[in-house]
C-alpha cells in the first residue's frame, strides 16, 4: 500500500517537471555571462603567518611539525 503511494506520487513530480520543462526553449540560442570575466578565481598561494605557527607548534602537543591529536575513544 504504501510503496503504491510512493510510487504514484514520484510519476505525479516527473511529470509535472516535464510539463514545465515542455515550456522551455532548449533549443534556443546560448546564454552568454552579463558580464565579461566569468569563473573569476584567486591565485592560491599560501599566506602562512610564520610567528603564529610557531607559536601554536609550540603551545600543541607537536611532533616534527605535525599536530598529536586524541586518539577516538571507541577505537582504542
Amino acid at each position: 500500500m504504501e510503496k503504491e503511494k510512493i510510487i504514484k506520487e514520484a510519476e505525479e513530480i516527473i511529470n509535472k517537471f516535464s510539463e514545465i520543462l515542455e515550456k522551455f526553449d532548449l533549443e534556443g540560442e546560448e546564454s552568454y555571462y552579463i558580464i565579461d570575466k566569468k569563473n573569476v578565481l584567486r591565485e592560491d598561494e599560501p599566506k602562512i603567518d610564520k610567528e603564529f605557527r610557531e607559536k601554536f607548534l609550540k603551545l600543541s602537543k607537536s611532533e616534527n611539525g605535525y599536530i598529536k591529536v586524541e586518539r577516538a575513544h571507541w577505537l582504542k
